[in-house]
């Protein structure tokens, strides 16, 4: 079996279309700049270059939410599955006053904030973890905690707590 076949749901936290937009017309003000002042073979090989390195550089530099059947990765952070109570997904108000108001310094935050405005909370078991709860930002909420309930949840003892946390944190949410 591959490490491939194990993942149960993966995601590419990349920005949404208004900063490709931005980029886009930074690239051309650069490129038009030295074109007009080096000529165009200078700008337009200067526009595909400099088009060609940011793409690869936003997309090589957006971390990855991977679920696999025993941890959960986010960018470089790894969480085990076993130190997962509960999680639920945050439409766009819930992870704003999670990010905001709400939230909790004490938890692990990894936010794109040019990417999604909708989220996952995670909360702990692990009482020897510093961060009470994980707020993941997701374009597909529901698909992440899906994938976190499913695969080898069964067998987790935080599955037994996880429909009565859930419940909770999303009680704690809305007030």
């Amino acid at each position: 079996m591959t490490a491939i076949s194990t993942i149960a749901f993966r995601e590419r936290l990349t920005p949404r279309w208004p900063t490709w937009v931005f980029l886009g017309a930074l690239v051309v003000m650069i490129s038009g700049a030295y074109g007009a002042a080096l000529g165009a073979t200078v700008g337009w090989a200067l526009a595909v270059g400099l088009g060609a390195s940011t793409i690869a550089a936003v997309i090589t530099l957006s971390p990855v939410v991977r679920v696999t059947a025993t941890a959960l990765h986010v960018g470089k952070a790894v969480l085990p599955r076993s130190a997962i109570a509960g999680c639920i997904p945050l439409d766009s108000a819930e992870a704003k006053l999670a990010r905001g108001t709400g939230a909790d310094a004490r938890s692990y935050v990894a936010l794109k904030s040019l990417h999604s405005s909708t989220a996952v909370l995670i909360e702990l078991i692990d009482p020897t973890d510093p961060h009470p709860s994980w707020l993941v930002t997701t374009a597909h909420p529901e698909a992440l905690v899906n994938a976190l309930s499913s695969t080898s949840d069964e067998a987790s003892p935080a599955s037994a707590e996880s429909s009565s946390t859930n419940a909770r944190l999303r009680q704690e949410n809305h007030e």
